[in-house]
């Protein structure tokens, strides 16, 4: 079925855009040259009594072999500006056969309207085949997620159906962990719909400006609220309004995932620490805890979706391994970086990285520069 899809239509009674240029190009030229060939004819006649019933069929024959050159340098010359409208169209038509295809469109190295198009084909494609992978990603990992839940209601429901609602201790028993088991599938299905939304955010796209120091303080500010039984310090060294190009709410959701892990692993040491400091370039968000840690094979995975460093851990916690991937995700998406340090029994440090608005000349930062230390 696919390869009748991708089979080019019949061009045998196609009259195709060469042959209209190149024909009506020879015509053209044909008859300018008739004109030509008559005005001559009659001036040398009337003005200089030249006979021209000699000269006629010579230059009958001259506007004739200019109409056939003209014909076939046109011929060639539309061949050549068109050819990268081929190119398009077999990559439109491979896309139609396979929307996963990996043909795109030739760069004729024209530098054209053409080409243009080509590079707009392409990123469409591009941007469209990330959008099934996600859609594709999306439905595998709900899928896979939702069968344990699902099949720990379905067993509850079973028991009771059986005898169960007979027992009192049974059926509370059973209903509580029915309605335990909903809240988690609903909580996935949120995390998941945020994960993919943050997929889909075009990078550095937001028009919304956001004072990062504003956000921080007021994250710093409701943890201190949330957790009293912590201690929370904030090492605030800007040196003046660290504006980024992000949205103010997404800015927030980034930070929250980040403090809610630390509280959520850490341990005997109760302690958070922010830290927010700029460059000329970038603006630096550190959030450090000082619990569990992650050892050194994991640090590469936990921004894979569903990844857990200790699934009993995790289960006990409530998390879905889906936070940091969504932090991640949303980082990305508007030119940052989302990076993470650890050691087992010495906590974490995650960092963010964001590109200032106001990138005045000066030295930036490598990942790796800032000044949190693991305690």
């Amino acid at each position: 079925m696919a390869k009748n899809q991708n089979q080019k239509p019949a061009k045998s009674h196609r009259f195709s855009l060469h042959w209209q240029l190149s024909l009506g190009m020879m015509l053209v030229f044909f008859i300018i040259g008739i004109l030509l060939a008559t005005v001559l004819l009659w001036g040398l006649e009337h003005y200089y009594s030249f006979e021209v019933d000699r000269t006629w069929p010579w230059l009958l024959g001259t506007a004739v072999a200019a109409a056939v050159l003209a014909f076939l340098v046109t011929f060639f010359l539309i061949k050549l500006i068109v050819r990268p409208v081929h190119t398009i169209e077999d990559t439109i038509r491979a896309f139609e056969a396979d929307p996963m295809t990996d043909q795109r469109a030739q760069d004729m190295g024209m530098n054209d309207e053409f080409s243009d198009l080509a590079k707009i084909l392409n990123q469409m494609i591009d941007r469209l085949q990330d959008l099934i992978r996600s859609q594709q990603q999306f439905v595998s990992d709900v899928s896979h997620e939702l069968r344990t839940p699902v099949a720990v209601v379905k067993g509850h429901m079973g028991l009771l159906n059986r005898w169960g609602k007979d027992d009192p201790e049974v059926l509370e028993e059973s209903i509580q962990a029915s309605l335990s088991e909903v809240e988690r599938m609903e909580t996935l299905i949120n995390e998941m719909l945020n994960l993919t939304r943050a997929e889909q955010i075009p990078e550095q796209k937001s028009d919304q400006i956001t004072d990062v120091g504003a956000v921080v303080q007021r994250i710093f500010s409701d943890f201190q609220m949330l957790h009293p039984d912590f201690i929370l310090t904030f090492d605030n060294d800007l040196s003046r309004p660290a504006e980024v190009r992000i949205r103010r709410d997404h800015l927030e959701q980034i930070l929250i995932i980040l403090a809610d892990n630390a509280v959520k692993y850490s341990t005997d040491r109760r302690e958070i620490h922010f830290a927010l400091s700029q460059s000329a370039t970038r603006v630096e968000i550190g959030i450090q805890d000082f619990g569990e840690g992650i050892a050194a094979e994991d640090l590469e995975k936990i921004f894979d979706r569903f990844y857990r460093v200790d699934r009993a851990r995790n289960h006990h916690t409530g998390g879905n391994g889906l936070g940091l991937s969504i932090a991640e995700c949303l980082v990305t998406a508007y030119g940052g970086q989302l990076t993470v340090e650890s050691a087992l029994g010495s906590g974490s440090v995650f960092t963010i990285w964001l590109p200032l608005i106001d990138k005045t000349p000066g030295q930036g930062y490598e990942p790796g520069d800032g000044d949190f230390s693991q305690d």
